[in-house]
């Protein structure tokens, strides 16, 4: 028990890293854009800061959370997330109508739906495949149902639209599904069949379609800018505070492309070490996960691990001009209250994972007896 205590240990410090990471890299790379807009260098920051601070109260209350809470109240919390998206779409705010505006929206807090829904989604997935585990190799009787559930989620969020979330979230969903037992083949198929999907909701949304053709003709303004931005940081960067591109040139840089300027000040030294910071997340939630002593708390700790996984994989493509913008924040280091607040929150339900499996008796067979995914 003592394995995964240490790896809980080590994915806390690894967050907290990664936080205090995008604190100073949000400060300095929106220092700039913040003196101009507000006249205040430290705008960003504060807001930033304040966030940190109310996200990581959540994860240290969140991870005393005992494990069985969470299967009781995942249908609660996934009712709960698709009532917010349904509203987004009537009452949202923002550029593409993703936020909902609260009475917090003052102190820099607006609530985004889907960042909530995802983490919503992950817990309810991680519930019902521990309890249909026998059942998820017939396509029917156990993988439709809950197709079902995740295309609900999935069409709400990219009808707000947000086709990048939407993917993301189908990934993720993918991921657990096939560790919850779900057969490759049918999961293959379905991947398949989301392609015309997504190519329909292209057509009917200018930007999204705007996004892939310029990928394809190499001509994004902004996937350009993050090229300079990572170029000019050589090996070592250019140093903290001192990025050309934050002056105008690259478009919100404390958001989105924020990993175009850690590259640049702090050069492919910087990346390397944010990119190896989330692989030890990854580790140390899959390490959680195979120590878990419940297939329940298995499934809570991957699918976590994938959410902060999948995100992080799909910005840091987008930075370096592998895939067309996709509008994904980096976790726990882009600006923003509701994704860091959510990531955060599903650290803590990890941390609980593993705190209760260093007091509970196994009852699932343990790494190299039987696979997640034994008895298809």
């Amino acid at each position: 028990m003592r394995t995964v205590l240490s790896a809980g240990g080590y994915l806390l410090l690894t967050a907290a890293a990664l936080v205090g990471a995008g604190v100073v890299m949000v400060y300095s790379s929106s220092s700039a854009l913040a003196s101009l807009r507000y006249s205040d260098s430290s705008f960003f920051l504060g807001r930033q800061a304040m966030r940190a601070g109310l996200g990581l109260a959540v994860m240290l209350v969140v991870s005393r959370v005992p494990t069985a809470f969470w299967s009781r109240s995942a249908r609660v919390l996934l009712a709960f997330s698709a009532g917010s998206l349904l509203l987004v779409l009537a009452l949202g705010v923002g550029p593409a109508q993703r936020w909902l505006r609260l009475p917090i929206a003052q102190f820099g807090l607006q609530f985004q739906p889907s960042e909530m829904a995802k983490l919503a989604l992950v817990l309810y997935l991680a519930d019902v495949l521990a309890r249909k585990e026998e059942q998820m190799g017939d396509f029917q009787n156990g993988l439709l149902p809950r197709l079902l559930v995740v295309g609900t989620v999935v069409i709400l969020i990219v009808f707000q639209p947000n086709l990048g979330t939407g993917l993301a979230v189908g990934m993720i969903s993918m991921i657990m599904l096939y560790l919850g037992g779900a057969r490759p083949e049918h999961l293959g198929a379905l991947g398949l069949g989301a392609l015309p999907l997504a190519g329909l909701s292209m057509l009917f949304s200018r930007y999204q379609l705007k996004r892939v053709t310029d990928f394809l003709n190499g001509g994004n303004y902004q996937v350009e800018q993050s090229l300079v931005a990572l170029g000019s940081g050589g090996w070592f960067g250019v140093g903290l505070g001192n990025s050309l591109q934050k002056q105008q040139f690259l478009p919100e840089p404390h958001t989105d492309f924020v990993f175009a300027l850690i590259g640049e000040e702090g050069g492919l030294l910087g990346t390397c070490a944010v990119a190896s910071l989330f692989i030890a997340f990854a580790v140390f939630a899959v390490q959680v996960a195979r120590e878990a002593s419940t297939r329940h708390g298995f499934l809570l700790a991957a699918g976590i691990g994938a959410m902060v996984s999948v995100y992080a994989i799909l910005n840091i493509c987008v930075a370096t001009g592998l895939m067309p913008t996709t509008g994904l924040p980096l976790p726990f280091i882009s600006y923003g209250g509701s994704a860091l607040i959510w990531n955060l929150a599903g650290v803590g339900i990890v941390l609980g994972v593993a705190r209760t499996t260093a007091r509970e008796t196994r009852t699932w067979p343990p790494p190299g007896v039987a696979t997640p995914t034994a008895g298809r």
